[in-house]
């Protein structure tokens, strides 16, 4: 009984969920030492398709940039129809360093 509740529970899982798209890439002069990653941040948005909220979901392992990837993400607007708001969303905020001036 033990084995079929596991088959029945395996048949249940969900597929995997798609990693999140680069919705922006920042440049900024130079990259913290901390830096480790691109975060990951959830966004939420309002009927206008303006982003209301910003939670870091996965850290770059930098507080500075992490702080950075969520106010430059309220900058974003998708596109809403309808005034209904775009259904919230998993995005990778991407951080470049500029090249050195020679």
């Amino acid at each position: 009984m033990f084995f079929t509740s596991l088959l029945a529970l395996a048949s249940f899982q969900t597929a995997p969920v798609a990693e999140p798209e680069t919705l922006i890439t920042v440049t900024v002069q130079k990259l913290p030492v901390a830096y480790k990653q691109a975060p990951v941040v959830r966004l939420e948005f309002n009927g206008n398709g303006a982003v209301i909220k910003c939670d870091v979901e996965k850290p770059s392992g930098s507080m500075g940039i992490d702080k950075v990837a969520c106010q430059q993400a309220l900058q974003v607007t998708l596109e809403a129809k309808d005034n209904v708001p775009p259904a919230p969303r998993s995005a990778i905020i991407a951080f470049t360093a500029e090249a050195p001036k020679p």
